[in-house]
């Protein structure tokens, strides 16, 4: 692919993972602490809302970005009886046929049914592993199952900032008190999966050696710098903001929406080092 055909498919992967975050993790932030998303039903609804609307616009773009690359850019060949379908045809465009069901699912469900919101969630994030460099057949089992636990860890954590951000503002101080405690100790096993799970997939794919020059290693280990600065962002909310809230709630509540933000940004940077991951051949080196 040319280098602006790979700048426009990492970017709109980039918005492609940002959606299922907002949908699927909006139903995991509502199983793992449901007392406090019924306090923040309205955040939730509202993040299930943008994430299934990104979706929606994002695979709409993918598969019209799709069909006029196979065709040379020609409208009437792209779209005729005999090539409409193509996309889904491939692994890419059936998982993306899984993610719109999934969020979907779980747009139907935000104000309804946990069930259908759990199933839509689950459809959503093992749409990803249908596709990308797990995806070969020459990658054993377990890199699919380990990548599927990455994502759904990714998810749990990344989707749950902006609910818990609410929950700051919209629950008392023991509420607020008890959810950040138990999300900052649910976090601990939660990053701990992401890191080693995205440390077997990352071995794996590089066949479990280390090359500077690398172009694919070079965007993994940016990536690892920004989840550092994540990391120290939510150890600073877990170890003095948590402790803080119920002796200064007012100031605790502000600084610990002010860090969260702050995890959001570098999240978004990390998920677009990660766009450009999928654009990038492990083994390319520059």
């Amino acid at each position: 692919m040319s280098l602006d055909t790979d700048m426009l498919t990492a970017v709109l992967r980039v918005f492609v993972y940002l959606g299922t975050i907002l949908a699927a993790g909006s139903v995991l932030f509502a199983h793992t602490f449901p007392h406090a998303a019924r306090q923040v039903k309205p955040v939730i609804v509202r993040q299930v809302q943008l994430g299934a609307a990104i979706i929606l616009l994002i695979e709409s773009v993918r598969y019209v970005f799709f069909q006029l690359a196979i065709s040379g850019g020609d409208w009437n060949l792209a779209f005729s009886p005999d090539m409409r379908w193509m996309a889904f045809e491939m692994p890419n465009g059936q998982a993306a046929l899984l993610r719109i069901v999934g969020v979907l699912l779980v747009l139907l469900a935000a104000v309804k049914t946990n069930a259908i919101a759990a199933l839509g969630a689950v459809l959503a994030m093992t749409s990803y592993a249908l596709e990308g460099h797990t995806a070969g057949t020459s990658q054993p089992l377990w890199v699919s199952a380990v990548l599927l636990a990455h994502i759904a860890s990714v998810h749990w954590w990344i989707g749950g900032l902006w609910p818990l951000a609410a929950v700051t503002v919209n629950a008392s101080t023991l509420d607020t008190s008890d959810t950040v405690d138990l999300f900052g100790r649910l976090a601990v096993p939660v990053v701990a999966i992401v890191i080693i799970a995205g440390a077997a997939v990352f071995g794996s794919l590089v066949g479990w050696r280390v090359e500077p020059t690398d172009a694919y290693q070079r965007l993994i280990f940016a990536k690892l710098t920004g989840v550092a600065i994540i990391l120290s962002l939510a150890a600073y909310n877990k170890l003095s903001l948590t402790r803080m809230i119920e002796e200064r709630p007012i100031v605790a509540t502000a600084r610990l929406r002010q860090s969260i933000r702050l995890e959001w940004m570098f999240a978004f940077l990390v998920l677009v080092l990660t766009g450009f991951v999928t654009t990038t051949t492990p083994g390319m080196s520059q």
